[in-house]
C-alpha cells in the first residue's frame, strides 16, 4: 500500500497516544455537550446540479504545501458566500497538516453553524468516530481500503447511531460492493488510485454511475474545471467533493462560484 499503508501506521499510533490523553469513556461523556448534527441533505439543486462540498487543506501528498498562510475559518466564509453545501476540512497533521482543532474551529463560526462539516481523516477506530462528533462534526469519511473484515460495518454502524452522516469511500467495484454490504447509504467515489495518486476518470466515472437508486453519490477527487462538474453531474453524482482547485486560487469562494459557472 506504500504511502497509504504509512499513513495508517501512523494514524494507529496517533489513535494510541491520544487514548492515553484521553480515555474512550471520558470522550464518550463529552457527547451531551457536543454541537447538535446536521445532516447532509439532497444534493442536487433545481437545475439539476450537484452540490458542492468544498474542501479546506494546508498541503497533500501528492501536491505538497497548497495554501499558505492557512486560515481554515476564512476558507469556510468565503466557500459559504460562495454557495457551497458543506464543508470538508482535512485534520490529519502529519500528511496534510490539518489537526481536529481546524474542525472546531470552523464548527464556532457562522459558516461553520450554517454548513454541515465533514471530517476527512483516514478513520481507523472507534475513538476517533467518537471525537469527531464531540469535535463537531456532522459528516465522517470512511475508506474502504484501509477498513479490513468487519471494521468497516462497525465503524458505520457506530458513526450512524451517534447521527452523523458517513461517507464511505470507494476506489474499485469490490470495494463499491463492500460499501453497500456494509450499509453505506452515502458512497463516494475517488477517482484518485491512493496507491498510485494516479487519477483514473474513466473509471471513477464508471463506479459513480453504477450505484443503485436511493444511494446518495460524491464525486471525489480531481475535479478541476466547469466540464468536470457537468460530467460528474451527467454520471448522477449528487455532490462532488472538490479543494485543491479552489485552494490554489488566491480567491477560493470565486474560483468556487467559477466551477459552477455561477460568474462571467
Amino acid at each position: 500500500m506504500n504511502l497509504l499503508g504509512d499513513i495508517v501506521s501512523r494514524k494507529r499510533e496517533d489513535v494510541a497516544n491520544a487514548r492515553k490523553l484521553r480515555s474512550l469513556n471520558d470522550l464518550e461523556g463529552a457527547i451531551p455537550s457536543a454541537p447538535p448534527v446536521r445532516p447532509l441533505r439532497g444534493g442536487r439543486d433545481l437545475s439539476g446540479r450537484p452540490g458542492v462540498i468544498a474542501e479546506m487543506k494546508r498541503r497533500s501528498p501528492s501536491r505538497g504545501l497548497i495554501r499558505d498562510p492557512y486560515d481554515p475559518v476564512a476558507l469556510a466564509d468565503g466557500y459559504h458566500r460562495a454557495g457551497a453545501r458543506a464543508l470538508s476540512i482535512l485534520t490529519d497533521g502529519p500528511f496534510f497538516g490539518g489537526d481536529l482543532s481546524d474542525l472546531a474551529r470552523v464548527r464556532r463560526t457562522p459558516a461553520g453553524e450554517a454548513l454541515p462539516l465533514l471530517r476527512k481523516d483516514f478513520v481507523v477506530d472507534p475513538y476517533q468516530v467518537v471525537e469527531s462528533r464531540v469535535a463537531g462534526a456532522d459528516i465522517l469519511l470512511l475508506i474502504v481500503r484501509i477498513l479490513p473484515g468487519t471494521l468497516l460495518a462497525d465503524l458505520l454502524k457506530l458513526g450512524m447511531a451517534l447521527g452523523l452522516t458517513v461517507l464511505v469511500e470507494a476506489h474499485t467495484e469490490e470495494e463499491v460492493e463492500r460499501a453497500l454490504s456494509a450499509g453505506a447509504q452515502v458512497v463516494g467515489v475517488n477517482s484518485r488510485d491512493l496507491d498510485t495518486l494516479a487519477i483514473d476518470w474513466d473509471r471513477g466515472g464508471r463506479l459513480l454511475s453504477s450505484l443503485p437508486r436511493g444511494i446518495l453519490r460524491v464525486a471525489e477527487s480531481g475535479l478541476k474545471t466547469r466540464a468536470d462538474y457537468l460530467r460528474m453531474g451527467d454520471l448522477g453524482a449528487d455532490f462532488v467533493l472538490v479543494g485543491e482547485s479552489f485552494l490554489v486560487s488566491p480567491d477560493p469562494g470565486r474560483a468556487l462560484e467559477d466551477f459552477c459557472g455561477l460568474v462571467d
